[in-house]
């Protein structure tokens, strides 16, 4: 009888622990995934850094300007409406102030200390979608107009020095930029006016060139490799060169540019 007992008891076993397992709350694994975020528009502060230097070394082409940087859209105008700034240093995101203008300036926290750890400037754009460049203005230049020392400042900080301007390297190119050579190149540099352009003017004095159109919109760059460089899409409208191998023209010669949008004289009845 006790045998018999027992067997009755562990043919029961299951069901009951199977009974008991279906009443209690079952545990659930919930799975969650995101796509990663993909490679976002940055330079590093030990670029930043070198674009400084170089600017303090030849400071005499623009010596009441001090330094700053901006982002330009490239390939769309709408992503400056979004735009947004951060240090990266490590784990810490510190969000940079932007201008009315998308310019920002160093700050003296951003030590070379801070580059040597590998801190970087990254906006929340994707790759490719903004141009960084060196930002230099002379006080008392008039809004829309340039100088050319500051222009040359600019070449001089960011070409290779600070490494910013989207573009091919060469090995002839590094070796003029390691002699201070390269920003006596016309095509050294590419800038951006600030509205789209039908021409370029230096003025100095009772002098005046116009500029060819080689000088405008990339016309003269082969086209397939444009996307390469930073006048694609949205800036090739403003985009210029200037002739920086004619040492003639002084530092104080102004550029002018004749807009897109400017009124336009009436033709001749």
């Amino acid at each position: 009888m006790r045998l018999l007992l027992l067997v009755l008891v562990l043919l029961s076993a299951p069901a009951w622990c199977a009974t008991s397992a279906a009443g209690a709350p079952t545990e659930q694994q919930v799975e969650v995934t995101a796509r990663l975020p993909g490679a976002r528009d940055e330079k590093t502060l030990a670029q930043l850094l070198s674009a400084r230097d170089a600017f303090e070394r030849h400071h005499a082409l623009a010596p009441d300007a001090a330094l700053a940087f901006r982002l330009y859209a490239r390939l769309d105008a709408k992503d400056l409406d979004r735009l947004r700034l951060f240090l990266v240093d490590g784990r810490q995101r510190t969000e940079v102030p932007l201008d009315d203008h998308q310019r920002f300036t160093l700050s003296p926290d951003w030590t070379r200390a801070l580059a040597d750890r590998g801190a970087l400037l990254q906006t929340n754009l994707p790759d490719g979608a903004v141009a960084w460049k060196v930002d230099v203005r002379s006080p008392g230049v008039p809004a829309g107009q340039g100088r050319l020392g500051d222009l040359r400042l600019e070449c001089e900080a960011d070409t290779f020095h600070g490494n910013l301007q989207r573009g091919l390297r060469t090995p002839v190119s590094a070796i003029l930029d390691a002699s201070d050579e390269l920003c006596r190149l016309d095509d050294a540099e590419v800038w951006f006016a600030e509205r789209p352009i039908f021409g370029v003017a230096l003025v100095s004095g009772m002098r005046r060139r116009v500029l060819p159109y080689s000088y405008l919109h990339g016309s003269t760059g082969t086209m397939t490799l444009a996307g390469l460089f930073d006048w694609p899409h949205a800036l090739r409208d403003r985009a210029y060169f200037l002739p920086l191998e004619d040492r003639s023209w002084p530092d104080d010669t102004q550029v002018m540019f004749d807009a897109m949008d400017d009124p336009q004289p009436e033709p001749a009845p």
